[in-house]
């Protein structure tokens, strides 16, 4: 009884049902249930276009587990909101084929529009601003070099040209025979390495170029500054971090919360960094590339950064190119900690190679050999544990680094010199090096001093030759990017270290 009660309140007093309805009522009881019918299809549909992922919605997070996507067509893959490691290349031939993504790259020697210019500053704004508070939109127009008059009235200049690198292959001999050229400026900053390292912003940077701007003064047509800094060249992951600001801002948090975990949960760093914090910060790093208007993979790199900071105004490059397996071999005598760990011989370098190369290669076929030798440390914490050894390989792979260069600043603005050349004929390298550089041609006598300077220190003189394993790994990860430079540069004569000797 309680029960009907309660419900008859509820829903009002109970009337007996007639025995027919009209036809009218029959027909608008018809319309009313169409109605419903569609009502309830545009509730459905509404509901589904909330819940599908939007095409503008931000290409956010960096996947690390490729190889789930592996199956996917490429149309599929363009459609999907996330940036898959997997979609890079996946052999070191194909990591140079890159050269249309994104209508963002330009024909090697053609200069960027001043409407690309303008979006090159932009991003570095948004990359690094730091990088780009202390200089200016434009630079004296009556000083060879680019200078410029602060707020603060003091007279700064960045460098005229740059010895991007490489080390071990002739950058340091070269910067020391320029150095003794009437025209060419050093200064406390002009081998510290700016661009290659971290913990160096551009008001250090500037506050440590600030003598040469003095001697600039007294000769604007003539004098100019030198950045001899080998780092600058090849932009890995740990050489180029001032792209990456996202990444470190992300990581650094993450990375604290795990070690605080371990401390009360005792779950190791290494697991939790790879369950919660190389995806996050990759995923950190390509919304603020996003943010900043630019392709993360093709344009998120230093050379944009260098770009913008000189406008209209692009440095001149120099680069010493050795083969890399030579330099690689120098590399590993001449650092203590590599042959401290492998053993100071032949059959240690291969070791050391025999363990890089597969690290090298285990992470190619998870994430593309792309990403594998710009972002490798950053990937996973495997990658990490390795990468103070791993790093010297990518420094050999020049074509990689030289034609990301080349969108930003053209190849007209590069002088690439075959080391063979720098060892052999010093004097000719010279001459064809101030031409280059548009400065004095200097006397005979000056000359020789310069061609003499800055002699090369072997660090292999007394060990035997490479072995014919290490010789074979390294030939064949370094093969695509010999011949890739021998084609950006139009030297053949870089193709030829693809012909190693048989041993």
């Amino acid at each position: 009884m309680s029960t009907y009660v309660t419900h008859r309140r509820i829903i009002g007093a109970h009337k007996p049902p007639r025995a027919s309805n009209t036809w009218t009522e029959k027909i608008l009881s018809l319309l009313l249930v169409a109605a419903l019918i569609c009502l309830g299809v545009a509730c459905v549909i509404a509901l589904l276009q909330v819940l599908q992922p939007s095409d503008s919605a931000t290409t956010l997070p960096v996947r690390l587990d490729p190889k789930a996507s592996q199956q996917k067509t490429e149309s599929a893959a363009a459609a999907d909101t996330r940036v898959d490691p997997a979609a890079a290349s996946s052999t070191s031939s194909a990591v140079m084929e890159s050269a249309a993504r994104a209508g963002a790259v330009t024909a090697l020697d053609s200069e960027p529009s001043a409407e690309e210019l303008a979006r090159y500053r932009k991003a570095a704004r948004v990359l690094d601003p730091e990088v780009m508070q202390h200089v200016p939109d434009t630079f004296d127009s009556g000083v060879k070099n680019p200078c410029w008059t602060n707020s603060s009235g003091a007279f700064r200049c960045l460098p005229y040209f740059y010895v991007t690198g490489m080390f071990h292959a002739g950058a340091t001999s070269i910067s020391e025979k320029l150095r003794l050229h009437p025209d060419v400026l050093t200064d406390a900053c002009t081998g510290c390495q700016f661009w290659g390292e971290e913990g160096k912003p551009m008001s250090f940077y500037l506050e440590h170029m600030r003598e040469a701007p003095n001697a600039i003064k007294q000769a604007p047509a003539t004098k100019v500054l030198m950045d001899s800094s080998a780092s600058t060249f090849a932009f890995y992951w740990a050489a180029g971090g001032k792209a990456h600001r996202g990444y470190a801002e992300a990581m650094r948090p993450c990375y604290q919360s795990c070690v605080e975990g371990f401390n009360v949960h005792k779950v190791p760093v290494a697991d939790c960094m790879t369950a919660k914090c190389f995806n996050a910060s990759l995923t950190a790093d390509v919304k603020r590339a996003t943010e900043a208007g630019v392709d993360w993979d093709t344009e998120a790199h230093n050379p944009l950064l260098v770009r913008a900071v000189y406008g209209d105004r692009p440095p001149k490059m120099i680069l010493v190119a050795r083969d890399p397996i030579a330099r690689l071999y120098s590399a590993y005598h001449g650092y203590p900690h590599y042959h401290g760990k492998y053993g100071k011989s032949s059959s240690g370098f291969t070791a050391y190679v025999a363990e890089q190369v597969g690290a090298l290669r285990t992470c190619e076929a998870d994430f593309g050999a792309a990403r594998c030798a710009l972002y490798f440390e950053a990937l996973s914490h495997r990658e990490e544990m390795v990468y103070f050894h791993a790093d010297q390989l990518m420094r050999g792979m020049y074509a990689l680094f030289l034609e990301i260069w080349y969108r930003f600043i053209p190849a007209s603005n590069w002088l690439i010199i075959h080391s063979d050349d720098l060892f052999s004929q010093p004097r000719e390298t010279l001459a064809r090096v101030v031409t280059f550089l548009n400065i004095t041609r200097p006397d005979d006598a000056t000359l020789d001093r310069m061609a003499a300077a800055g002699q090369m220190k072997s660090f292999t003189a007394g060990q035997e030759p490479v072995e014919p394993r290490a010789r074979q790994l390294l030939a064949e990860l370094y093969a695509p990017y010999n011949s890739k430079l021998a084609k950006l540069t139009g030297d053949a004569r870089f193709e030829k270290w693809n012909e190693q000797p048989v041993q």
